[in-house]
């Protein structure tokens, strides 16, 4: 195993464990299933449809990154390669490290508010604080990031069309997000996305 592909491996373990921890805590210390994706009765078909898209399109960014990882020297073989300049790919590695920082650090400010999905059955703090000082989805930021610096780990076509299916998956679901919030916190929302913007 290379030591991009070792690093790779490392920040793809610390995002899972820290995705799953946050799960396993908000479930057993305040009784809160957060993984709402895709689940839910009162959701709109738009909503449903969007989380499934973001669903399916971050599945195969995780399975890609995990064996990309483990298995890059046969994969180079089968999807070829765009281009081999080692420094682009541990800038990649650089930039996953920060994606998957900025979004461990989205979730801990987020706090017992932290979804994933657009939760219509409990009620939540519209939170401004931390990084969301800077970014309305930092979270969201944080996977841009990871999606990006995979495709420069990693520069094939499966990486890409990855890439651009989940960019895509994101923003539609930021935009159902942000519907949601208006309507749940009206002029606290309105005022605090005038201040702060959608990305960076």
């Amino acid at each position: 195993m290379t030591t991009l592909n070792l690093l790779s491996l490392i920040v793809f373990c610390a995002f899972l464990a820290s995705y799953v921890l946050k799960l396993i805590i908000l479930y057993s210390k305040n009784n809160i299933q957060a993984n709402v994706l895709g689940k839910g009765g009162k959701k709109l078909t738009a909503i449903k449809s969007t989380e499934w898209f973001v669903k399916i399109a971050t599945f195969l960014w995780g399975a890609a990154w995990f064996l990309m990882s483990v298995a890059e020297p046969y994969l180079v073989n089968l999807l070829g390669r765009h281009y081999n300049l080692p420094v682009v790919n541990y800038i990649g590695a650089g930039i996953v490290s920060i994606g998957c920082a900025v979004f461990i650090l989205a979730m801990a400010t987020m706090n017992t508010s932290w979804r994933v999905g657009i939760d219509k059955s409990t009620t939540t703090r519209l939170v401004t604080r931390g990084v969301y000082k800077y970014s309305r989805n930092a979270a969201f930021v944080g996977f841009d990031l990871m999606f990006a610096g995979l495709y420069l780990m990693y520069p094939n076509w499966l990486t890409l069309v990855i890439l651009v299916l989940n960019i895509v998956a994101i923003h539609l679901l930021i935009l159902q997000e942000e519907e949601h919030l208006r309507l749940v916190f009206g002029d606290e929302y309105r005022s605090y996305s005038r201040k702060t913007p959608r990305y960076l």
